[in-house]
């Protein structure tokens, strides 16, 4: 391959210029001499080929700048090969007089690697293990392998900064999108949903650490404009929600800077990106450092404890409407489906209260980020002169703590828009659907009594007229088909009501806990490296003392996942309908 090289260099002396020449061939003098050398060692030691291979495996790096620039050295062959005419006639000439043309030159250094790769796989295949070569090419294999994944990876990097570079220029103003250690995943025009429930188009950008979104610029109409960006951080969170009235593909997607809502024209793109966003959340929180573990499942399996107890009285199912006893007396001739009524009454009264005490807890969420927010600043101070001293650096790290956990508590504000949404969803949907069910059954519940009185009216009249007898009973017959299917309708309501609760509520109550508890597990964590700082300031100054010690070997995370069970316990009302206490809150 040298003689090659030195033809083609002679070829093209004084036809290309040095830069030129060193953008189209790269560092291939440098892996030349490598290769070189290599050559001659696997010659004088030709009975250990694995022991060689291994020695020189680390070097094979060298073949990584090539191969980054393979891409750049094909463009600047076609454009050298278009604008310059002693260039195109020299490489003319040569391809006359080699075997190989210069394209296919170029590419054979990238795929060397891989074929070290499969020459090594063939001499362990058809050599023994009880050879002493044997260990020598396998460990060999091994380097190769990872020098193969090490140029693959800076590969991948490259291209990854590539796209993320042809992203940025979609943008108009500064947008820097260009990081080490970010990857493009996906791009969709989709529409948000708006604080008046309105949607509007957004370009939707996902990453591996963030999801950000945009609009057309009304002033660079090629461009367009950055709306926000949201970190994938441990505030992240990805849930479905229901919202009345709204498109049935909806997405509720929160941060620490913004939470928004996405709708999607089918389900098949809700759910792609739904597995996009939760594979890049859990993902960047194993980097992050986030304890994400199935906890919140965990709790809500677990029923240690009595539950504590609240009654609901509701009275007479049916005494609302204007139709009379007659539904009353009707569905309480049948003890299930009177149950099955009366669980719509107790879902609406359980549900309307949580919502209050729900919007009450959010408010609170607020004021206490909030306030934790400005206690966190307040309690870190002024810096200048005190970075030194060593009870400043525990009031430091304390702060810290304060400032990462008043950004956590952001998750559980998220997770109480979450909740309230959903409860209105199912107040306004499934809740409302079933009471108009149940106040239609009422009606033909009355319609059918009505029914019956006529033909019993018209069977006592001391001149029976058959005409009016048949029309009477035909009327009666005809009302009774259309309360059994009211009824039946009533029935098949509130099943739906209770799979929508079960769809659309008790997911977020699972998300609400598993919040909960990865919180509780962070304090804890948290805790223990300030206590453990404020121990060091106690140490270096002897003169100082707390008064108190914070017993770290006696808190255990049994302890903590005791306390976690213990807040677990949640009210909910006695009823004789157990099977419908039991789906509100399984």
């Amino acid at each position: 391959r040298h003689s090659t090289i030195s033809r083609w260099d002679a070829k093209t002396k004084g036809v290309i210029d040095r830069s030129e020449a060193v953008a189209l061939f790269s560092n291939i003098e440098l892996i030349y001499r490598l290769n070189k050398t290599f050559l001659e060692n696997l010659e004088s030691n030709s009975e250990d080929v694995g022991k060689t291979f291994h020695r020189f495996a680390l070097y094979f790096k060298m073949y990584m700048p090539y191969v980054q620039n393979h891409d750049n050295a094909n463009a600047l062959l076609t454009e050298l090969r278009k604008d310059k005419r002693a260039f195109r006639n020299a490489v003319a000439t040569q391809e006359k007089e080699s075997v190989s043309s210069l394209p296919s030159l170029l590419i054979l250094p990238i795929q060397r690697i891989p074929r070290y790769k499969l020459l090594l796989e063939t001499l362990i295949k058809h050599t023994h293990d009880t050879d002493p070569a044997y260990s020598g090419l396998t460990s060999a294999l091994d380097l190769i392998r990872k020098v193969a994944v090490h140029i693959n990876q800076s590969i991948n990097a490259r291209e990854d900064a590539k796209k993320l570079r042809e992203i940025q220029a979609l943008f108009s103003g500064n947008v820097e999108l260009v990081a080490p250690h970010r990857r493009f995943i996906m791009r969709q025009a989709m529409k948000k949903v708006t604080k008046h429930s309105s949607l509007v188009p957004r370009e939707f950008f996902l990453f591996s650490d963030m999801l950000l979104y945009g609009t057309d610029d009304v002033t660079f109409s090629e461009k367009l404009r950055l709306r926000q960006t949201m970190p994938i951080d441990k505030s992240f969170l990805v849930s479905e929600v229901h919202r009345y009235g709204e498109s049935d593909h909806l997405l509720y997607v929160s941060s620490s800077v913004k939470n928004i809502t996405i709708s999607f024209e089918n389900e098949a793109d809700k759910e792609k990106w739904r597995a996009a966003l939760t594979k890049c959340m859990e993902d960047r929180r194993k980097k992050i450092g986030f304890n994400y573990v199935r906890r919140g499942s965990q709790l809500l399996k677990q029923q240690n404890g009595q539950n504590l107890i609240q009654k609901v009285e509701t009275g007479p199912i049916f005494t609302s409407y204007s139709y009379g006893t007659a539904a009353e007396e009707a569905a309480k001739t049948d003890p299930e489906f009177y149950k099955q009524m009366h669980s719509i009454d107790l879902t609406r009264k359980y549900f309307e209260s949580l919502n209050r005490q729900t919007k009450e807890y959010f408010r609170e969420q607020q004021a206490l980020v909030k306030v934790s927010s400005q206690f966190a600043i307040k309690l870190k101070g002024e810096t200048v002169g005190l970075s030194e001293m060593p009870w400043y650096r525990a009031l430091d790290s304390t702060s810290s703590m304060v400032a990462v956990h008043s950004h956590e508590m952001l998750r559980w504000k998220s997770v109480s828009e979450l909740l309230i949404d959903s409860i209105t969803w199912l107040l306004k949907g499934p809740v409302a659907k079933a009471e108009n069910k149940k106040n239609n059954y009422a009606k033909h519940a009355n319609e059918l009594q009505q029914a019956k009185k006529n033909l019993e009216a018209a069977k006592k009249k001391k001149k029976n007229e058959p005409k009016k007898l048949n029309a009477a009973s035909e009327a009666m017959s005809a009302t009774e088909r259309e309360y059994k299917a009211a009824k039946a309708a009533a029935i098949q309501e509130v099943k739906a009501m209770n799979f929508a609760i079960r769809k659309g509520f008790v997911s977020k109550l699972k998300l609400f806990v598993q919040v909960q508890a990865d919180f509780h597990k962070d304090c804890y964590h948290d805790i223990r490296q300030c206590w453990t700082q404020v121990n060091k300031v106690e140490q270096e100054n002897a003169d100082t003392n707390f008064g108190f010690s914070f017993p770290i070997t006696e808190m255990s995370s049994g302890s903590l996942n005791s306390d976690a069970n213990n807040s677990t316990r949640v009210a909910r009302p006695e009823s004789s309908d157990s099977k419908h206490v039991n789906t509100i809150g399984s």
